[in-house]
């Protein structure tokens, strides 16, 4: 009892972050677990980067789980609280439900047995890569989409799984107006009979269905109250080789995002992989047409989206370059990416240390249309080779390599073309407003490790910035950018983490005149004893796009402190 009033009070004085997990056994009556995550950030205004003001001055988000198991069963609830939601995540999510920003939005019970498994509620699910279903959640993003309903997984033998569902997807806090229904097929040909297959294959077959049911409720157009979405993959691996291929089609489907498009969706997915030791090789590409799939077709941008279209590039984590994110464009892309990882080992040319060398090179296209119709067009296979229609263009190098046991660089250089027209859809199709920017970035990063428990980690990073002529606005991120790092570590407590980037040669609306430099500090320190981890920081953040996994959302600029709290038991 002590235990848990010392909890609740750490809690009420927490001005922050805070993520508490506890787990009770009590011997017959099963295992309760929980956890409670708490996010808090004050926000002033702050003109010369765009932050807003901010009425609360303070915002947070709230979720706190408990979960029970016994034996076979499971069950779990969610709550969620926006007091209000941390800038960047849907208002919504405040204003959804009874208006209060505070629900039970996630709850659910699960049987598991040897051939049966079902859950009622809410539940996540994904069907092959997801290109017709994948549910998750992402708080970073503010995303998440799981449906409500009941899910049934059959495995009557070794090698074959069934699993089907229905239900309605997660809107804030109510629900879709479509009710969404589907079916997956898993078979693994080696789980079959291992004599089927020579020793260092294996065959991964399974084909999937998910549909959506919701009324025709406009006075203009005929709209398809049933949408059918179905998709075949196969995963074939062979010693150090693999194929991975998937298509999948989807009936017509006119909505928001797509402009009420009446032309089919189809998609096709295929990635060759090759891994040995020291040598990674990876090619893949994917074509994707009118492919946006939503439990509800009035919605637009990250709302209630039903399907995942990877983002055939490379997920970039260095800070500056994060500025110029790629996320799918489901109406209609065609991309490649081939990427080569090896690694010069200890002996070699280099010396008695190991070298790991990446080489990676992605590209996006828009599709070859033309239009029919007000709603329709014809699309080529191939992608456009209009200058308009390049969406992205992304070549990477990253060299990591071992000095001894102390000392470690990692060294990385990235020439990326990104048009912020298409990409962040601020511009009508081909229209030049913002055009493709052209970003060269480079970062040093030094990692030392200076006695026992100790080490310092360092970043210099760099980035020139380059417009397209003709274009009528320049982004708030426009001019050349730099960054410094430091890090030092005591482990296993404490942490200190300070940064800033400065934004220069910064041109004004007219092209003509210089600004001036604009400073973005950034100032963390964390301290770690057994479970517990506090974490405290002041930050300017600018203003951007952010993306996890190649799904994205605008993130305003801000101004203010915030303090995390992680605890564990």
């Amino acid at each position: 009892m002590t235990r848990f009033r010392t909890l609740a009070l750490a809690l009420a004085c927490t001005l922050g972050s805070s993520t508490i997990v506890a787990q009770t056994s009590v011997p017959d009556l099963g295992t309760i677990s929980g956890s409670i995550q708490f996010d808090m950030q004050t926000y002033r205004p702050d003109s010369l980067i765009g932050a807003p003001e901010v009425p609360e001055n303070l915002l947070s988000n709230t979720f706190a789980n408990i979960l029970f198991t016994r034996g076979k069963f499971t069950a779990g609830v969610r709550f969620e609280s926006y007091q209000n939601p941390l800038l960047g995540i849907d208002p919504r999510y405040a204003s959804t439900g009874s208006g209060t920003g505070i629900g039970l939005p996630y709850r659910f019970a699960t049987y598991s047995d040897t051939h049966v498994d079902v859950t009622v509620g809410n539940f996540y699910e994904q069907f092959g890569t997801g290109m017709i279903l994948r549910t998750y959640e992402e708080r970073n993003l503010g995303f998440d989409n799981s449906i409500d309903g009941i899910r049934l997984k059959f495995l009557p033998i070794p090698g074959i799984k069934i699993t089907g569902f229905v239900g309605r997807q997660r809107a804030f806090f109510d629900l879709s107006q479509g009710i969404m229904r589907g079916a997956d097929v898993a078979v693994d040909i080696g789980q079959l009979d291992e004599t089927l297959l020579p020793e260092g294959m294996r065959i991964e077959l399974g084909s999937s269905a998910v549909s959506r049911f919701q009324a025709d409720q406009n006075d203009f157009l005929r709209l398809p109250q049933n949408v059918l979405a179905w998709s075949s993959r196969a995963n074939i691996a062979y010693n150090a080789f693999s194929v991975d291929v998937e298509y999948a089609y989807k009936v017509n489907d006119p909505g928001e995002a797509n402009v009420l498009s009446y032309n089919p969706g189809n998609a096709i997915f295929a990635a060759v992989n090759y891994a040995d030791a020291g040598l990674g090789i990876n090619l893949a590409a994917k074509r994707i047409d009118n492919m946006d799939f939503r439990s509800d077709r009035t919605a637009v941008g990250n709302v209630q989206t039903v399907n995942y279209l990877p983002a055939l590039t490379k997920q970039h984590t260095w800070r500056l370059i994060t500025l110029y994110p790629y996320a799918t464009q489901p109406t209609g892309e065609f991309g490649l990416q081939g990427e080569v990882v090896f690694t010069i080992p200890k002996g070699g040319i280099l010396g008695d240390d190991e070298t790991t060398v990446s080489i990676n090179a992605s590209l996006a296209y828009g599709l070859d249309t033309v239009h029919t119709g007000r709603y329709t067009y014809n699309a080529a296979f191939m992608w456009s080779d209009n200058p308009r229609d390049l969406y992205y263009r992304d070549i990477n190098i990253e060299i990591t390599r071992k000095w001894g046991r102390s000392f470690k660089t990692t060294f990385s250089y990235i020439n990326l073309d990104y048009n912020q027209d298409v990409v962040e859809r601020r511009a009508a199709p081909r229209e030049l407003k913002f055009g493709i920017i052209n970003a060269q970035f480079a970062v040093l990063e030094l990692w030392w490790s200076l006695a026992r428990g100790q080490a310092l980690r360092t970043e210099f990073q760099y980035m020139a910035t380059s417009y397209e002529k003709g274009t009528k606005e320049l982004s708030l991120q426009n001019g050349d950018w730099m960054m410094a790092l430091a890090e030092y570590s005591i482990s296993p407590s404490w942490f200190f983490t300070a940064f800033a980037e400065i934004n220069y040669n910064r041109r004004s609306v007219n092209l003509l005149n210089e600004e001036d430099a604009v400073v973005y500090p950034n100032l963390n320190v964390a301290y770690v004893v057994d479970a517990l981890r506090v974490q405290a920081g002041y930050a300017r953040v600018r203003g951007g796009i952010l993306c996890v996994g190649g799904i994205c959302r605008p993130v305003p600029a801000s101004n203010g402190f915030n303090l995390g709290v992680t605890y564990t038991f």
